[in-house]
């Protein structure tokens, strides 16, 4: 048996839920989390399929950027004194608030154990807000999920109070079946600029049974053109199981760019929450996995994908393109070339939307544009990128207007790489920069709360607290 030992970290034995000695390395040809649990003896689980990526993308990593401000000053294990701690090494890029257990559906592949009834009120929502804009100075994107976060019966009022609060976008976790019922719920969101993150999982019936309980195929493609002719912001979400939909990957990208869709993301299956139970390990991919079948996408290429610097390497990987006209794509990353393409999207969201990530790409295009006879015979390119050094014109500087522009000239393909108890790096939690924001204001790494727990007893808790907005 041929092995390279990697690293040695943290991880979670399945069955006595306990953290244990893990270390990750290299065998017979893939890369494997193995835990090592005096109790119950050693498991393993992939962690990529390709070393060659694994390898090539812990070459990726960048300096975390630290809060302003932290929930928990004090250090007394991790992940127990989360909230987030002094030794968390990743501020927040993505915030996620959880307004709602309620769901009109019961999806076998749902990261939620589809149980408990919680619901965040109005005024724990403002305080948690709050105390986000304390951490992080902004909150330039913001993503409400559940549950299905439009059944809140304060829905509105939420997305009133993120305006109110200067949150530059508000995206929303939908599985569509309201907003395909309701044109009123479709206004909303049009009037108030709010992103509908959809799940979108393939084309064919069997992968929407398996997936989701139910033959959803129809309705999504009827609700896509209802937002797409109702101007209403959208983007599309996957999730991917070997043996399920991986042969759907390339044509749900191809789909994306031949769509009005902002961004595609891809979450291959944990094996957590329902999803216990109705899958198995054999069913996970890896992120390189799903790079493999974007790149039969032909709009997508070998080297387009790498990882999100700021996080871990194994959270994140994503690439961006520039649309030149209706079927013509630019890949980011080509034009600005890999160093300056890796600052502008290290510890951000979406590239260009602070001060040095805008004048990065801005200073490129200038550049570009007056080496025309570099390009030529590329009048398509240089045309599109004439108009978008027109539009980024003027001294004052904007991430509204920045986002604007960028939401018209870039599409983003995103894999994100949720853990289960089985890949649980504690390594990866601790620069973890996607977080769910909790009603007391605490921020918690999205698969420490998964896979740990403890999300659903501070939800009892704080539900059966009095309704109030506790001072900042």
């Amino acid at each position: 048996m041929n092995e390279r030992l990697y690293s040695y970290t943290t991880g979670f034995c399945e069955r006595c839920r306990s953290l244990v000695s893990a270390r990750v390395l290299q065998r017979d040809g893939a890369v494997w989390l193995e835990t090592l649990c005096p109790e119950h003896g050693d498991a393993q689980a992939l962690i990529s399929s390709d070393p060659d990526w694994f390898e090539a993308s812990r070459h990726y990593v960048k300096s975390g950027q630290i809060p302003f401000a932290l929930g928990n000053q004090d250090f007394g294990g991790c992940p127990d004194s989360c909230g987030l701690c002094p030794e968390h090494r990743q501020h927040t890029c993505l915030p996620v608030v959880e307004i709602t257990s309620a769901c009109n559906l019961r999806c076998p592949v749902c990261l939620k154990p589809q149980d408990g009834d919680f619901g965040m009120s109005a005024g724990q929502f403002r305080h948690a807000l709050t105390r986000l804009m304390a951490y992080e100075g902004s909150v330039p994107l913001l993503n409400l999920s559940g549950g299905e976060p439009t059944l809140h019966p304060e829905f509105p009022e939420f997305l009133r109070i993120c305006h109110e609060m200067d949150v530059m976008q508000v995206s929303v976790s939908t599985n569509g079946l309201a907003l395909h019922a309701n044109a009123e719920l479709r206004r909303l969101f049009r009037e108030t600029g709010t992103v509908v993150s959809l799940q979108f999982d393939g084309f064919r019936p069997d992968t929407w049974l398996r997936l989701r309980g139910r033959d959803l195929s129809g309705m999504k493609r009827e609700l896509i053109e209802m937002l797409e002719a109702e101007g209403v912001r959208y983007s599309l979400v996957a999730t991917v199981a070997r043996g399920v939909n991986e042969d759907e990957i390339a044509a749900i990208a191809d789909f994306f760019f031949a769509s009005k869709a902002l961004s595609l993301m891809f979450q291959p299956v944990a094996i957590i929450g329902a999803a216990h139970g109705n899958f198995d390990g054999g069913q996970r991919l890896a992120i390189d996995d799903v790079v493999r079948e974007l790149q039969k996408c032909r709009h997508i290429k070998e080297g387009d994908f790498n990882p999100l610097p700021c996080s871990h390497p194994g959270c994140f990987a994503l690439s961006y393109y520039f649309q030149i006209d209706e079927d013509r794509f630019y890949s980011l990353k080509d034009f600005l070339g890999k160093e300056t393409f890796l600052e502008v999207i290290a510890n951000r969201t979406l590239p260009g939307l602070d001060r040095e990530g805008h004048e990065a790409i801005r200073e490129r295009i200038y550049s570009f544009w007056s080496a025309a006879d570099s390009v030529a015979d590329n009048k398509q390119v240089l045309a599109r990128i004439k108009s978008i050094l027109c539009e980024l014109e003027g001294s004052c500087f904007s991430p509204k207007a920045a986002f604007d522009v960028g939401s018209t000239v870039l599409r983003s393909v995103f894999i994100h790489g949720f853990m289960d108890a089985a890949t649980f790096d504690l390594g990866r939690v601790m620069k973890c920069c996607n977080h769910y924001v909790q009603p007391d204001g605490r921020l918690f790494p999205i698969c420490s709360h998964n896979v740990t727990g403890c999300v659903s007893v501070l939800k009892k808790e704080v539900s059966a607290q009095p309704d109030s907005t506790p001072a900042a």
